[in-house]
């Protein structure tokens, strides 16, 4: 089930980080952990003002999309929930409540990159991402009309 979330508790906070941190040393081998690692605590923060979608399974959490505006920051999905529907779910909701979406992605992850394409997005600008020196591409999706 894919809920909007209006109010993030601790415990909740706790579990999204877990998942993000575990998805992002996973999903990009190609850059040092402890970015990850040091980026946590401003994530952890951000998270209190960006708005999140959870989805739940067996009485828990086990993904989540954060956005600020119509700027996807991340789909994240639990290790042992991959696989079965859940970012695909996040993103039709996503898609759902907003006409236009963007947000970057490292174009080695191929894996993400093939899963917004297949959701319809586009490649915009890349660049080399100042703070990882690893290239970023921006995707673009907009609602057919």
């Amino acid at each position: 089930m894919i809920t909007k979330l209006t109010t993030l508790t601790a415990t909740q906070r706790d579990r999204l980080m877990t998942i993000w941190l575990q998805g992002n040393l996973e999903a990009h081998p190609f850059v040092a952990a402890s970015y990850w690692q040091d980026m946590a605590p401003l994530v952890a923060q951000q998270l209190s003002a960006a708005t999140l979608y959870v989805a739940t399974a067996d009485a828990q959490i086990v993904g989540f999309a954060g956005l600020t505006s119509h700027y996807i920051a991340g789909i994240f999905v639990a290790h042992d929930y991959r696989s079965r529907g859940i970012g695909h779910a996040l993103l039709t909701q996503l898609q759902t409540d907003y006409s236009t979406l963007t947000l970057s992605v490292y174009p080695q992850n191929q894996g993400a990159v093939s899963f917004y394409q297949h959701h319809g997005f586009t490649a915009g600008t890349s660049a080399i991402d100042p703070e990882t020196g690893v290239r970023d591409q921006e995707m673009l999706w907009q609602r057919k009309r």
